[in-house]
């Protein structure tokens, strides 16, 4: 595929139009859940979806990347690969929510019911982890527009349920968690139903398929088995857990110290989030391009240094931007302004994270990841242990990019042995 600068920046640009809405209900959520449930009761609905949040990687088994990348490459395999990862997903989702809903019960200071818990670790477990595999779907076909609505439908039916809530309830961490969970599930099952049935049978050699060309055409291809598709997906499984780790293990350590501190950190990670839509937008739209160029190298560092030069622009903004918090949201929530200006050059330590990432893939070195996201999850987590007691939401902050540094720095390390060149 050709270097087509125009086809890209359109994508991009559908891909930010579709996120600025799915910002645009996390907004609108976070303010209105913020002043509704208060800091105390907002940091304790926080810290469960982080700790849940953990556990989501394990129920995708990876396989949202993999569907990315492979899919990219063979289009014609998309549709048997998503039947093999949905497989995948719904094993390891039944075995992994359970587990997660005991880790929210047992980390956390006593905050909401179990039965609220078990489905909070439902929905983010398990409908999240779908949602996201089933938008890679469209993503990996180059369909900008529908991997953007896939994404943006799911906060858009949150923030539906919590305006009916906040209109007919009174203020309840309860309340909220259930109807959290109710939205995230049905919202899951509905693009479920639409998108899976598709796709294409796991099994062609069945007589009905093999007497019909045009399955066998579209569908047929080199079988890869569930076992070597898990192998496949076990880098990004690892890296999905060191990013979770990194960015949301310092809740449950700040929780211990109150509740109110986890909702201000959580404030500020979630404006960063809404101010670099830009660049999170060029760069889901750079690296189906990426993988099927037949120069990537030259493709990655080019459009890699114009969005860095982006990430430092956009965090210049936040440093000047955090101020306004107190005034948005409350006084309670004052120290946010604080995390905000310390945070808010991480997007673009994490994006030269992201690069090196993508380098070393390019390199036929994807399994070395697993050692790069291994090595930066613990220094995170050991970084969040050894500084958020002492130092509160300050060590956080460090935690974070420590643990960042500590990834580019392994990355950095292992380029140097040799790969396959791409």
């Amino acid at each position: 595929m050709s270097w087509r600068p125009g086809a890209y920046a359109r994508d991009g640009l559908r891909i930010f139009g579709w996120l600025v809405l799915r910002a645009a209900a996390q907004a609108i959520t976070v303010l209105l859940l913020a002043r509704w449930l208060g800091a105390s009761q907002y940091g304790a609905f926080v810290a469960a979806v982080a700790v849940a949040s953990f556990f989501t990687p394990l129920a995708s088994m990876g396989m949202a990347a993999v569907i990315l990348g492979d899919g990219a490459r063979t289009p014609q395999e998309i549709d048997v690969l998503l039947r093999k990862a949905v497989r995948l997903w719904l094993r390891a989702s039944l075995a992994v929510t359970p587990i997660a809903v005991v880790a929210i019960y047992a980390s956390l200071p006593p905050a909401a019911p179990l039965a609220a818990l078990a489905a909070l670790a439902l929905a983010e477990v398990a409908a999240v982890s779908l949602v996201e595999l089933l938008a890679r779907v469209a993503q990996a076909k180059q369909r900008a527009g529908y991997y953007g609505a896939i994404l943006a439908g799911l906060p858009w039916s949150r923030l539906a349920v919590l305006l009916v809530l906040a209109a007919w309830v009174e203020p309840s961490l309860d309340a909220w968690v259930l109807a959290y969970a109710v939205a995230s599930l049905l919202y899951a099952a509905v693009i479920a139903a639409v998108i899976l049935p598709r796709a294409c049978p796991t099994d062609l050699t069945q007589p009905q398929y093999m007497r019909n060309p045009a399955t066998v055409g579209r569908c047929g291809y080199k079988s890869l088995s569930a076992a070597n598709l898990a192998r496949e997906g076990t880098p990004f499984v690892a890296g999905a857990l060191a990013s979770r780790l990194q960015a949301e293990f310092n809740k449950p350590v700040l929780a211990q110290l109150g509740y109110a501190q986890v909702g201000a950190f959580g404030v500020a990670q979630r404006v960063i989030d809404l101010a670099t839509l830009p660049l999170a937008a060029l760069q889901e739209a750079l690296w189906p391009r990426v993988f099927a160029t037949p120069h990537p190298y030259a493709r990655l560092w080019r459009t890699g240094a114009i969005l860095l030069l982006l990430a430092l622009t956009a965090g210049g903004g936040l440093v000047m931007a955090a101020p306004l918090l107190p005034w948005l949201l409350g006084p309670e929530y004052a120290p946010a302004a604080e995390i905000l200006a310390l945070l808010a050059f991480l997007p673009a330590v994490q994006w030269l994270r992201n690069l090196g990432n993508a380098y070393l893939m390019l390199r036929g070195q994807s399994q070395k990841l697993s050692l790069v996201y291994a090595t930066s999850a613990a220094a995170g987590v050991l970084l969040a242990l050894l500084l958020v007691p002492p130092h509160g939401v300050d060590g956080a902050v460090w935690a974070m990019y420590g643990g960042e540094g500590m990834a580019i720095i392994t990355q950095g390390i292992l380029s140097w042995i040799p790969g396959r060149k791409a």
